[in-house]
């Protein structure tokens, strides 16, 4: 935001501020320690409101969910398909292997985006299109895997799909790479997995050779993990490569914990390779592109990269562009796998071992499951998607 004028002092006038507070709230630690029991207890209460009833407002304020279709049992592992007609079947195949493999479900959603000119409120016929789409899409997929569907309305399709992964806690988010790839509000903001796909011609070819650029860290390790589950799912063949850049002491221990976690997804046959740049002064990367291009056909995964300061690294960002295959940029989140229905379970099982606080507990259950059956008839509704379908 620009401002007209300037904060005189600015910005000693603040850490002043900072300074005397921190030395006030120390010396009531020690003499009114009450006080911070207080504060403490006024803070939860706080984020309780938040996050059980204000940012539920906040979400249908900003992107308003017109249309859901799902089944009532959740399951613990939740993959997101930013659903773009274009490309949702091929993104669909990648989701449908993690799921099978994690015992999960895959949610698609469809963003309608709205000029911003007009109020969501007024564009709620809008919705009835973004339905429409999924009529045929059922149509070419399998159904083994549990599928929920969401159309949602916003003036940023971004805020639209922070919002789903919010309130349907999302583990892992598909979309495509061109509209990840300069999105660092998506990037910063998420708190889950990020997968970017851009779908080569022979997509349906292309999954049956799974190729890993192995760059150390957790991006890599979970381009691991979705390799793995494809090769159960569709019999892929996996070849590691690894462009050596490190000491051999460093890559003797990379190649340990490739071996490791090749281990415990239990996959045994794999090829593994390492590539040197031909001189001191060159790029390792023009070798790797020279060794994926060994098969014509093929997925190729490669890591985000392990840099602080930018969302992927300049040699994923080369390899992505450079390549003629299917290409997955794999983003891993450090806490992915924390979500409040984590800390939810743990003390769901701290209630059931008292019978008191697990009647309560089983007694508001009903009278949510009461209230939310009464409410569950509207115009979105299963009976009205399965009667466009038919």
């Amino acid at each position: 935001m620009v401002y007209g004028f300037k904060t005189p002092f600015f910005p000693l006038v603040p850490v002043v501020g900072f300074a005397l507070v921190s030395i006030l709230a120390v010396y009531l630690l020690f003499s009114h320690p009450i006080s911070w029991v207080i504060a403490i207890v006024w803070i939860g209460i706080g984020f309780l409101i938040y996050k059980f009833y204000t940012s539920k407002k906040e979400i249908q304020h900003h992107a308003p969910l017109v249309f859901n279709q799902s089944p009532e049992e959740r399951k613990e592992y939740r993959i997101l398909v930013v659903f773009d007609k274009r490309t949702a079947t091929k993104l669909t195949k990648l989701a449908t292997a993690m799921a099978a493999q994690k015992d999960g479900e895959i949610s698609f959603l469809n963003v309608i985006s709205v000029p911003k000119q007009t109020p969501l409120v007024f564009a709620n016929k809008s919705g009835e299109t973004g339905i429409d789409v999924f009529d045929e899409f059922k149509k070419s997929i399998s159904h083994s895997i549990r599928h929920r569907y969401l159309v949602r309305l916003s003036h940023d399709p971004t805020e639209a799909i922070l919002a789903t992964a919010e309130e349907q806690e999302i583990d892992t988010i598909i979309v495509n790479f061109s509209f990840l790839r300069n999105n660092r509000r998506l990037l910063s903001l998420s708190t889950c997995d990020i997968i970017g796909v851009t779908p080569g011609k022979n997509f349906g070819k292309d999954i049956s050779n799974i190729i890993i650029s192995y760059d150390k860290g957790r991006h890599s390790n979970l381009g691991l993990e979705i390799a793995g589950s494809m090769a159960k799912e569709y019999n892929s063949k996996i070849r590691i490569v690894r462009g050596i850049t490190q000491s051999p002491d460093t890559e003797v221990q990379i190649v340990n914990k490739i071996n490791e976690i090749m281990f415990d997804l239990d996959i045994k046959k794999m090829q593994f390779e390492k590539v040197y740049p031909k001189t001191e002064n060159m790029l390792v990367s023009s070798e790797l592109l020279k060794n994926f291009n060994k098969n014509k056909t093929g997925v190729l995964i490669l890591g985000a990269g392990n840099q602080a300061d930018t969302a992927f690294s300049p040699k994923a960002l080369e390899l992505a562009r450079k390549s003629k295959k299917t290409v997955f940029i794999v983003r891993n989140h450090r806490f992915s796998e924390f979500h409040t229905r984590s800390f939810w379970n743990i003390l769901v099982h701290i209630m059931k071992q008292n019978k008191h606080l697990y009647r309560i507990y089983m007694e508001i259950l009903a009278l949510k499951f009461l209230v939310t059956a009464t409410k569950r008839i509207g115009r979105y509704d299963e009976d009205y998607f399965e009667s466009k379908s038919s």
